[in-house]
């Protein structure tokens, strides 16, 4: 090789090394996304973020009519999302409009003493603690536990600690965009994807797997835009999130604010469930529950807002519905086993898809119990009882997963009506297609009482209108020729079936 030749290869030889060198790392993009939001010593200053005036929407509600229809989006108002990061707290408050339906909700995540419980504030509703597990929200995400877990805050900082050095970052897409990525950990270990903006330095977007109540494990991407100024501190004012895919939530806020005291108020437990919340935090797992007997073998297992029915055999149970959330449906089998000791759970029933009336689903099956579904719920149902559970791990996965011994139960799937006789009892299904609110709908028939069950579509014992849905279960009994005495609630409580026809009627009367 002549000296000119050499000359050159070495030369090229350092100008690699040094591109190489001073290329960026996962480690040095994530130390800059810090430097730009104000630096480490003020993010970890910040014991309270609260995100105010929030508009935008939330999808993945599960209130379709069809289980295949595409899901309108909830309309979100009067946003305001709180993290105590200093205390491991988190608040979820929001009105939520889907439709025709509008409710003012909040969900809690506090403590009573040093052990964590759930405050959840609905409407007119009674307020109610629960453990944590038993808190269900419609606002930005699932439950406020992803707001400790999930915030920008939180994810720069363990990026920052967690990238590696050595590791170079790449050019990656989003949304038609560049961006460097790097990897790097949450702070209890998950892996993370990580997107910086070139110019501002700032984190754009991060990647996760949310286990999420309905959906399970899947791929979460949270997009963090319009940073702006806040004490000295700069931070996202727009969050847009996608799970699995799909749109999940997007909320513009109006205002951020850092360490403001009066947010201890939020996360101060209301007198009126303080006894529910002493319960909440002795307990491993707590939501209200008691059962009372409607009729000869039928019994009304209540819980905070979501119900269900309770059909008694010679040797075992089939209920209807496992709703809201898995702690209520573990309050339930508890109640059960003091109820009915020597009883199993043979068949639980669903009467729709819609999320809140299959939050439970999911530990009935860990416990064993058959899960009745109808062939049109089968695109929710069967995905939602196969879907892994891994962070936290729920109870049906850890029984799938070499960790019990116990033998889960299956999804059986049924089309038209489905009746359950044994020693004299019955238990018809019927699915009544055409309803507003969703269709099929499952009523539960116990012939031994001659009740039905049934949620959403009329809220026992009212004698108030009850609107296009409530005239149409009364031409679907109608049209079944079901001998019926009591009404059974999937909310509210029992009542005649005399005065649901006063409610089923009062609207054309009115006219």
């Amino acid at each position: 090789m002549s000296f000119r030749n050499r000359f050159t290869f070495i030369t090229l030889a350092v100008l690699a090394l040094n591109a190489c060198s001073s290329a960026p790392t996962a480690r040095s993009l994530a130390q800059d996304a810090v430097r730009a939001m104000g630096g480490t010593e003020k993010l970890q200053s910040i014991k309270t973020l609260s995100m105010k005036g929030g508009t935008g929407t939330r999808l993945r509600m599960g209130q379709m009519v069809k289980a295949t229809d595409e899901e309108n989006p909830g309309q979100l108002k009067n946003v305001v999302d709180i993290v105590d990061l200093a205390n491991g707290r988190a608040s979820l408050d929001y009105d939520l409009q889907n439709g025709g339906f509008m409710q003012h909700r909040h969900e809690i995540l506090t403590k009573r003493g040093d052990k964590p419980v759930g405050i959840e504030i609905v409407g007119t509703r009674p307020i109610i603690a629960t453990s944590p597990g038993g808190l269900f929200s419609w606002g930005t995400q699932n439950s406020p536990d992803f707001l400790l877990r999930r915030n920008a805050v939180t994810i720069a900082l363990s990026a920052a600690e967690s990238a590696a050095d050595s590791q170079p970052a790449q050019d990656k897409e989003l949304n038609g965009k560049m961006y460097k990525f790097a990897t790097g950990k949450t702070k209890d270990g998950q892996d993370l994807g990580l997107y910086f903006d070139p110019q501002s330095k700032t984190l754009a977007a991060y990647e996760v797997v949310d286990t999420e109540t309905i959906l399970g494990d899947v791929p979460a991407q949270y997009i963090v835009s319009d940073y702006k100024a806040v004490d000295g501190i700069t931070l996202p004012h727009h969050i847009t999130v996608r799970k699995a895919g799909k749109d999940y939530s997007d909320v513009q806020f109006s205002s951020v604010a850092v360490n403001d005291p009066a947010v201890e108020q939020v996360f101060a437990i209301p007198e009126s469930a303080a006894a529910e919340a002493e319960k909440a935090a002795a307990a491993d797992e707590y939501s209200p529950m008691k059962i009372t007997k409607v009729g000869n073998g039928v019994y009304h297992a209540q819980g905070y807002s979501h119900h269900t029915m309770i059909v008694e055999f010679p040797q075992w149970l089939a209920l209807m519905d496992a709703p809201y959330t898995e702690t209520q449906t573990k309050m339930l089998w508890r109640a059960i086993q003091e109820q009915f000791p020597a009883k199993p759970v043979k068949y639980v029933a669903v009467s729709h898809h819609h999320y809140d009336h299959i939050g439970g689903l999911r530990a009935a099956a860990a416990m064993g119990a058959t899960i009745l579904v109808e062939k049109g719920h089968e695109p929710i149902l069967r995905p939602l009882l196969e879907a892994r559970h891994t962070h936290p791990q729920d109870e049906l996965d850890r029984r799938r997963n070499g960790q019990s011994a116990q033998t889960v139960g299956t999804l059986e799937v049924y089309e038209g009506n489905k009746i359950i006789s044994e020693g004299g009892q019955s238990f018809g299904l019927y699915p009544i297609t055409g309803s507003p609110h969703v269709d099929p709908m499952v009523l539960g028939y116990a012939s031994s009482a001659r009740a039905l069950f049934q949620p959403d579509l009329y809220t026992p014992p009212s004698t108030m209108p009850g609107g296009p849905a409530a005239v149409h279960l009364a031409q679907s009994i109608k049209k079944l020729n079901l001998k019926v005495d009591t009404m059974v609630g999937g909310h509210g409580g029992v009542g005649t079936y005399a005065d649901f026809l006063k409610a089923a009627v009062a609207p054309a009367s009115s006219n």
